[in-house]
């Protein structure tokens, strides 16, 4: 059993540690969409490796099987879809830092990012295949999932700097990792689902459904992304499938069959310029996301938006609103689809119009206003953060928020 860390997740660190967790989200990158019209990178991330076993079977290690697995996708990928390039975050039995993986896929400007796992539970009758898309747990099962997982950072040198004293193992750790909301979120739930239903439909494995939780080695991904747990290597019959050529050839082929359909979706919806006019813009409306109709475009001056700015942030102070909106072309702040919104704001950004609402000087105040329009229907709202009217990354808001702590 590896040890945790020696140190719990202190109180006084809380706020820190969850404006950590709320800039992940914020690192460069855009969105599939944004990126173009065609999916040409595929990260293929074999689980755990080197010193990190994860799972163990009777006769089977995790890192030996999802290795097989990973490559074996990769070469189908290769071999049927030659337009797309495949990367894989470890291509032998070497030790690959969680951190270290999602930078892979965000460096190479990927467009989907698929990492693929075997699970394990203390009852050995326990079996099927699941697919992880980031979120929050939905039941104690899933949290156990993620901390399984979550685990592998425990072979890290530097895990308590890189990781803001994230325990793996606390289950109040996972509150500040839940409120992580990814604007890909949609897509990565999209293709889970494909390979769910390839799973069960052409491999005749359990179906455990399509869950979230909140994994580590998604939480920093730019992209859609999807954690595959192939199977139980604790279950016997199970261990002896995910371990046979047979099974891994299927399950591999699986996965293949479940992106390819996935990318083939994607391409067709996005094959044409005319699916973002103004005639058919998208919002988060209460009730999820539907196409709303918009006002024809009229030739005029540009509103000024001072009016609903809040006064320029001093110098290196964080800002924190809620994003819960997005259109390709820019809508007046005015417009009446927005008027139960206090503190409306836009922006651009990656060509991409965002709304926001709330300006807020502390996480807690913007978390708080998340969860109200949450509760008014605007499901996928999420907090961004600001340092001096500019949205900011990962680093750059570590940077500031030691320079506030050392004040």
């Amino acid at each position: 059993m590896v040890k945790a860390f020696k140190h719990p997740l202190l109180c006084q660190r809380w706020q820190g540690v969850f404006v950590v967790f709320i800039a992940l989200m914020l690192l460069p990158g855009v969105t599939v969409a944004q990126k173009g019209s065609k999916i040409r990178t595929v990260i293929i991330d074999p689980g755990h490796g080197g010193k990190d076993p994860g799972a163990l079977g009777k006769r089977s290690k995790e890192k030996d099987v999802v290795l097989d697995v990973a490559l074996k996708t990769g070469q189908y990928i290769k071999q049927n879809l030659p337009d797309v390039k495949v990367i894989y975050t470890r291509s032998k039995d070497e030790f690959i830092e969680l951190h270290r993986r999602a930078s892979i896929a965000n460096e190479n400007n990927a467009d989907v990012f698929i990492s693929i796992h075997c699970n394990a539970s203390k009852s050995t009758d326990v079996y099927g295949a699941e697919t992880f898309v980031m979120g929050e747990h939905k039941n104690q099962a899933n949290l156990e999932v993620a901390k399984l997982e979550n685990n592998a950072i425990l072979f890290e040198e530097n895990a308590d700097d890189e990781y803001g004293g994230f325990d793996p193992n606390s289950n109040a750790a996972y509150i500040a990792l839940s409120l992580v909301q990814s604007e890909y979120k949609q897509q990565s739930l999209s293709l889970a689902q494909k390979v769910q239903t390839q799973f069960t439909e052409r491999v005749g494995r359990k179906d455990r459904s399509v869950q979230q939780a909140g994994f580590l080695v998604l939480y920093r991904t730019a992209m859609p992304s999807i954690l595959v747990e192939l199977g139980f290597l604790t279950n016997p019959k199970e261990e002896a499938f995910l371990k046979s050529e047979e099974g891994q050839v299927y399950l591999a082929s699986a996965i293949y069959r479940a992106f390819k359909e996935f990318k083939t979706e994607f391409e067709r919806d996005n094959s044409s310029p005319v699916k973002l006019t103004p005639e058919e813009e998208e919002i988060l409306a209460p009730g999820g996301r539907q196409n709303v109709k918009a006002p024809e475009p009229q030739v005029k001056k540009p509103e000024p938006k001072e009016a609903v700015r809040k006064a320029t942030p001093k110098k290196n102070m964080l800002e924190y609103k809620v994003q819960f909106a997005t259109f390709p072309h820019e809508i007046s702040l005015t417009d009446k689809r927005f008027k139960d919104i206090p503190v409306l704001w836009s922006y651009l950004h990656n060509g991409i119009y965002k709304y926001t609402s709330g300006n807020f000087s502390t996480l807690n105040e913007a978390v708080n206003h998340q969860s109200l329009l949450r509760k008014q229907g605007y499901a996928d709202a999420f907090v961004v953060i600001f340092s001096e009217g500019k949205r900011i990354t990962l680093d750059e808001a570590k940077i500031i928020e030691k320079q506030q702590l050392n004040k």
